[in-house]
């Protein structure tokens, strides 16, 4: 059904699990496009409610009905010029950064396109510089962090401490809310306590 109102451009409403908020609320939204990232489908859509384009993950998405309404998409709008900055879905400001590959990191890391912006210098070490733009999110931080020991992140400073940091929290056991996570002890049998 999602398909179809896209193709014949017509408004759906649905009802949305916004995982972050623990909530699931009614929009009404104008589907421009299904986009396939990471493991998981999103949808482009006009949110008559946040009166912008947005982005939902599809397995959110707990109802869905089509409209008669039709709609127009934005002259000049371009759903690759509106996800040009993420690096997966997330999009927020463009920051340029440069990270540092170690010599076995590197060779895996240049097998990939990562961004379209990426641009490597192999080193005479071996090692890997990368540069790129893209938006400055979490998603960024945590993209950073798959690449363990392996990277070292030469600028933007911010981003290098917010990497730092949650590496600390990772090594603490902590996250944001300083959640201490305890082992569930198991029940015991009776035949275990009588023993």
């Amino acid at each position: 059904r999602l398909n179809r109102a896209i193709a014949e451009h017509r408004t759906v409403q649905m009802r949305y699990f916004t995982a972050s908020r623990n909530v699931t609320t009614r929009r009404e939204v104008d589907p421009y496009h299904l986009r396939y990232v990471g493991g998981a489908l999103y949808l482009i859509a006009y949110d008559h409610r946040r009166r912008e384009v947005r982005l939902f993950a599809v397995d959110r998405i707990r109802a869905l009905t089509p409209t008669d309404h039709p709609y127009q998409m934005p002259l000049g709008f371009d759903v690759n010029t509106y996800m040009q900055d993420a690096l997966g879905v997330m999009r927020g400001r463009p920051i340029e950064v440069e990270l540092l590959f170690s010599k076995p990191t590197a060779a895996w890391v240049r097998e990939r396109i990562w961004h379209p912006t990426q641009h490597f210098t192999r080193l005479k070490d071996r090692r890997l510089r990368m540069t790129l733009t893209v938006a400055h999110t979490p998603e960024l931080v945590g993209w950073v962090l798959r690449f363990g020991s392996g990277v070292r992140v030469v600028r933007p400073p911010v981003l290098r401490e917010q990497v730092r940091g949650e590496a600390r929290k990772i090594f603490r056991g902590t996250t944001d809310q300083t959640m201490t996570v305890r082992p569930r002890l198991r029940k015991s049998s009776s035949k275990a306590r009588q023993g």
